[in-house]
């Protein structure tokens, strides 16, 4: 039995009669008679009287009828609530965001308008480290990753999309030997403690930083963090300087200071996602990002 033929019982219990029937279901009467035949030689059981003044259900098409109607409803039901979730109507998604990305200057935006247009959609926010944003997001742990460039380039089945181009820093408190100077360059701080993040969270971020302070002629003095927020502690309490991007919530600081420098990696704010993860929210997300940022002419990257 299929729900077409639970659909045209339905009908005609409804009508009680087959010709009225046939003309709701475009069907012609004799192929919607046939169709009940079937399913009461499929079923066994008789569905119908037919008189010279119509039909009327039997007590056994009465009760067939009863649970079909809710049946039929339940059905039609969950297939209105799967176009919803294809179209990204109704779900979740899940979102980790670097821990220190500044997010307070987009997210607000983009948070009202997908709530104006899809109330029924969740949206939860993670603070995370990089290690963990990007096993959670090969894992299905976060749908959509916001991180750095540098973090997610060329990593297999990754895709991502710019959010905010951005310049690494020297970054230090403003109470330093060095704050009073207009520019600062790697140059001078070379004989200074660097606070960079432990490779066990970030093995990329460290030996960029080593490999550029080589380029100028030196090995820093480094002590490692444990986390971001670790290491934003250590550069608000005056312990040594550091490089970050200029999205980190630091650059809110009045107390800290960032100085410009040329870098040889990308530290651009990114949204990220895995492409063999379905979730329609996704692109729906991405989508409404786009408008309300005016990303439009953003390309997508890491397609092979």
């Amino acid at each position: 039995m299929t729900f077409a033929q639970i659909k045209y019982f339905i009908t005609v219990a409804k009508c009680l009669s087959f010709t009225k029937a046939a003309e709701q279901l475009f069907l012609t009467q004799p192929a919607l008679s046939r169709h009940i035949s079937r399913m009461e030689e499929e079923l066994n059981v008789q569905l119908f009287i037919r008189t010279g003044s119509g039909i009327r259900l039997t007590p056994a098409g009465s009760a067939l009828y009863l649970g079909m109607t809710d049946l039929y409803e339940q059905y039609q039901e969950q297939v209105r609530k799967a176009h919803k979730i294809q179209e990204g109507m109704i779900g979740s998604l899940s979102i980790g965001f670097l821990n220190n990305m500044n997010l307070a200057d987009f997210m607000p935006l983009v948070y009202r308008e997908l709530k104006e247009k899809y109330p029924n959609v969740d949206i939860l926010p993670v603070r995370a480290s990089f290690d963990d944003l990007i096993s959670g997001v090969y894992s299905g742990k976060y749908d959509l990753i916001f991180t750095v460039q540098f973090e997610v380039v060329d990593k297999e089945s990754l895709l991502y999309q710019y959010v905010h181009h951005s310049k690494d820093h020297i970054v230090m408190s403003r109470f330093h030997p060095l704050a009073g100077k207009a520019h600062v360059t790697l140059d001078d701080v070379k004989d200074e403690l660097f606070v960079m993040i432990s490779p066990e969270d970030n093995p990329e971020s460290s030996e960029l930083i080593f490999n550029i302070c080589k380029e100028h002629g030196f090995v820093p003095t480094v002590k490692f963090a444990r986390t971001m927020e670790e290491q934003a502690l250590w550069i608000e309490s005056g312990m040594g300087v550091t490089i970050l991007d200029s999205c980190c919530t630091l650059r809110m600081n009045p107390d800290i200071l960032f100085f410009e420098i040329d870098s040889n990696w990308d530290p651009s704010m990114v949204v990220c996602w895995n492409q063999q993860n379905y979730n329609p929210m996704i692109s729906v997300f991405v989508k409404k990002m786009n408008e309300v940022l005016n990303l439009t002419d953003e390309e997508l990257h890491g397609i092979s």
